[in-house]
């Protein structure tokens, strides 16, 4: 097997290819039928359910339970894209925005494996946060939806309670539970390498988190400034 290197060429390019395909399909799909695009939205939320099941197959059922519940963060961001899809409140949107984003996207980055392509983990660590990406994409370009400045403190508020939560659980379930990386760092190598060891790393945690979010805001906040000097 081949060992993951994030400067790999195999990496470099899967990620090229990610990007291309979260930012251009949406676009395909822009002006086809309700129909057509239920193709992809279907598309999307089977995709997430299959690497859902062999996370805990082979996560849970092979290895722990413990180590297969669905209880990370980038899960918490599929389960609000198909939210999403299936309800198309904008809370979900929301969710899925801000978290879904910088969770997904840095896992994409710096997956959470040993082994590089075409290990089956790699693959499916790389597909499953893609279409995170990708359901956020198809809201964003043909839904229309947008976050607001104030969307940010309440995204962030509600993922501070979860934070509390989740380290209660990883507290009562023991280790090997990890969940969102409160007890242990990634196995692969990942931005966590240079924070300090578990758990006086989380207020850090919060601290980018909270920076993570306003940088992913700020497209849309320099778009209004300019809009609004343009209507002036």
């Amino acid at each position: 097997m081949v060992d993951f290197n994030p400067l790999s060429t195999s990496h470099i390019f899967a990620v090229l290819i990610t990007v291309a395909l979260i930012v251009l399909l949406p676009k395909l799909f822009e002006n086809k039928s309700v129909e057509t695009k239920n193709i992809l939205i279907l598309s999307i939320i089977t995709l997430m359910l299959i690497n859902h099941v062999m996370d805990f197959y082979y996560e849970g059922y092979l290895s722990e339970i413990k180590l297969g519940l669905p209880l990370h963060l980038c899960d918490f961001s599929s389960a609000s894209v198909m939210l999403y899809f299936l309800t198309k409140r904008k809370i979900f949107f929301l969710f899925a925005f801000f978290a879904g984003i910088s969770g997904a996207g840095m896992a994409i980055l710096t997956p959470d494996t040993q082994h590089g392509f075409p290990n089956i983990h790699y693959i499916r660590h790389m597909v499953g946060h893609a279409m995170i990406l990708l359901g956020v994409s198809y809201a964003i370009i043909i839904d229309n939806q947008s976050p607001y400045l104030k969307d940010v403190h309440r995204v962030l508020m509600v993922l501070s309670v979860f934070l509390v939560v989740i380290y209660f659980i990883n507290y009562l379930l023991g280790p090997p539970a990890n969940y969102w990386y409160l007890g242990t760092k990634p196995i692969g190598e990942s931005i966590l390498d240079f924070f300090p060891e578990p758990p006086l790393h989380i207020p850090l945690l919060i601290i980018i988190g909270a920076v993570l979010f306003f940088i992913i805001y700020s497209p849309y906040w320099i778009y209004d400034k300019f809009k609004r000097k343009d209507v002036g």
